[in-house]
C-alpha cells in the first residue's frame, strides 16, 4: 500500500534495492570513490566508433552487472525505466535494446536516477511489478557536444564550467523480503522553482535550492 501524505509517499511494504552497479571513465577513477565503481573504462570510446555508442555500452554493462549481482536474468525484468541527457534518450534505449523489456524512457537530467528510483519503487509498493530496472548515465563528450561546443570545436572552458560525469548507474527494484537489503520508505516528489538562473556553465547554482523544500 502507497500512503500520500502531503506530497510524500510512503511505503507500508518498503521496495528493496536488490543490486546496484555502476561503470565509470578515467577521470572519475581518479577520485576518492574509486575503489566503490564495478567498473572502470579508460577508453572514452568504450571500443565503440562514436562516444555516443559508448555511453550506451556503458548503460549495457552497468544494467548487466546489476542482475547478475541480483542473481536475475533479463526475462524476471518486468519493465526498465532510464535515461541520460542526449535527445530521445539514444543512450539508454540502444544500451537496453537487446533486454527485450519493456522500457520507460524518462528524462530528468540530474535527476535521473532519482525519477527512476521512484518510479520503480511505485511500481513494485502496487504491485505493478516484482522486479524493475532503474538506470542512468551521462559522458562528457557527448554531453559537450549536446549542450555546448563539439570537443573538435577546440572552445576554452571557463573555470565555472561544470564537467559532466562519463558513467552510468543501473539498480534492480524488487519485492523481495531480504533484510540485509536497503529499503525505500518513502520519497518526496519536488516543485518547479525558478530561481533565475541563466549561466549555461553554473548548473551547481540552479541545482543547489533542490535541497529546499
Amino acid at each position: 500500500m502507497i500512503k500520500n501524505i502531503a506530497g510524500t509517499l510512503l511505503f507500508t511494504e518498503e521496495p528493496r534495492i536488490a543490486s546496484y552497479a555502476s561503470v565509470v571513465g578515467k577521470k572519475e577513477a581518479k577520485g576518492p570513490l574509486r575503489s566503490d565503481f564495478d567498473k572502470i573504462i579508460y577508453d572514452m570510446y568504450a571500443g565503440q566508433d562514436t562516444f555516443e555508442q559508448a555511453e550506451s555500452a556503458m548503460v549495457r554493462e552497468a544494467v548487466e552487472i546489476s542482475l547478475s549481482k541480483a542473481k536475475l536474468r533479463a526475462g524476471d525484468i518486468d519493465f526498465a525505466y532510464a535515461g541520460d541527457l542526449l535527445n530521445q534518450c539514444v543512450a539508454s534505449s540502444f544500451g537496453l535494446k537487446e533486454y527485450g523489456f519493456p522500457y520507460i524512457g524518462i528524462y530528468g537530467a540530474c535527476s535521473t536516477m532519482a525519477l527512476g528510483l521512484i518510479n520503480s519503487a511505485i511500481a513494485v509498493a502496487s504491485e505493478t511489478a516484482r522486479n524493475v530496472v532503474c538506470a542512468a548515465s551521462s559522458h562528457y563528450c557527448t554531453a559537450e557536444r549536446q549542450y555546448r561546443f563539439p570537443l573538435e570545436y577546440g572552445s576554452q572552458r571557463p573555470p565555472t564550467a561544470q564537467w559532466t560525469v562519463t558513467g552510468a548507474g543501473a539498480c534492480v527494484i524488487s519485492d523481495s523480503k531480504e533484510k540485509t537489503a536497503p529499503r525505500i520508505h518513502a520519497v518526496t516528489i519536488g516543485i518547479i522553482r525558478d530561481m533565475g538562473i541563466t549561466d549555461q556553465n553554473n548548473m551547481g547554482a540552479a541545482m543547489a535550492p533542490a535541497i529546499v523544500k
